[in-house]
């Protein structure tokens, strides 16, 4: 018979697996989203509904929403880094493919090693600067600016992007050590002030007008219900029955399944120069997840 732990354990790692599964084809639903609306227009609706959903569950779990009053500003910070971060990730895939600006992005752990570095005073280890250094290797190869090689300002803002989430892991970090918030009210914070800022930039910015299809409004349900919601109890879900670095690994199979599925559902074959940065940053990113874990057994 299967003990509880090891029954927990299971179930936690197949919840990741879904996880990672979401959290990737999401990147083909945003890709094909931007067909009929927007980046605008689509990262507003997708927030506010993904803040409605939140709040039936925390009221089922009994999660307050309050935030302390001296972390409002820090608060707010978050929500502009969101509309920053996914601002710059959804115009991207206009001009960029969905597998390359997925792994773009989760450049994110080593712009966040460098941040904490200087914001937090974290000291790295010597294997940390190493993955540093190759992902930033494998960022040189991925965007080839000196071949012009599809859109490198795509690729930019992607990077940029990822930039703008590190900044606000190392500012829910900082924030932490003063108040310890739940996490999921500080997301429906976050997203729901995100949610008013994209609103407010599409009042300032011209933006194509929304073309409501079947397809937009899947593309919709999907990144603002399965992705948002549902994926972050999922997190919570796992995390709660695993230690943080396993379940970090959720983080090394979403941009690995954004690249697989956009290669089969949307035909962005990677060429040899493509393949060669998303490899190098895909195995400083499997070192960044993968030491600590090893490390750690080995440490009893």
């Amino acid at each position: 018979m299967t003990s509880a732990p090891a029954d927990a354990l299971r179930k936690a790692t197949l919840a990741l697996g879904l996880l990672g599964l979401i959290w990737g084809y999401n990147w083909i639903t945003m890709k094909q989203a931007m067909i009929d609306s927007g980046p605008l227009d689509f990262s507003a609706i997708r927030f506010g509904i993904g803040a409605l959903t939140l709040v039936p569950v925390m009221i089922y779990r009994k999660v307050p929403f309050s935030i302390p009053r001296s972390e409002w500003r820090t608060v707010a910070w978050l929500g502009f880094s969101l509309v920053a971060n996914f601002g710059f990730v959804m115009t991207a895939l206009i001009g960029g493919g969905a597998g390359k600006t997925s792994v773009l992005v989760y450049t994110m752990p080593f712009w966040g090693l460098i941040l904490a570095r200087f914001m937090l005073h974290e000291r790295l280890k010597t294997w940390q600067w190493w993955t540093v250094a190759l992902a930033f290797a494998g960022l040189v190869v991925l965007i080839d600016p000196l071949h012009q090689r599809g859109s490198v300002v795509s690729s930019v803002l992607a990077v940029v992007a990822g930039l703008f989430w590190s900044a606000s892991v190392v500012i829910v970090k900082e924030m932490q050590r003063r108040e310890s918030v739940p996490m999921i009210t500080l997301t429906f914070w976050q997203i729901s002030i995100g949610a008013i800022g994209f609103v407010l930039a599409g009042w300032v910015l011209p933006q194509r007008p929304i073309s409501w299809t079947p397809l937009l409004i899947w593309c919709i349900f999907y990144s603002a219900v399965i992705s948002t919601s549902f994926a972050w109890l999922l997190f919570y879900y796992a995390l709660k029955r695993m230690p943080a670095g396993l379940a970090g690994l959720s983080t090394l199979a979403t941009p690995v399944i954004g690249v697989l599925l956009a290669w089969g559902l949307l035909g962005e074959r990677p060429n040899g120069i493509e393949a060669t940065g998303m490899a190098l940053i895909g195995t400083a990113l499997a070192m960044l997840v993968l030491v600590p874990i090893v490390a750690k057994r080995t440490n009893g």
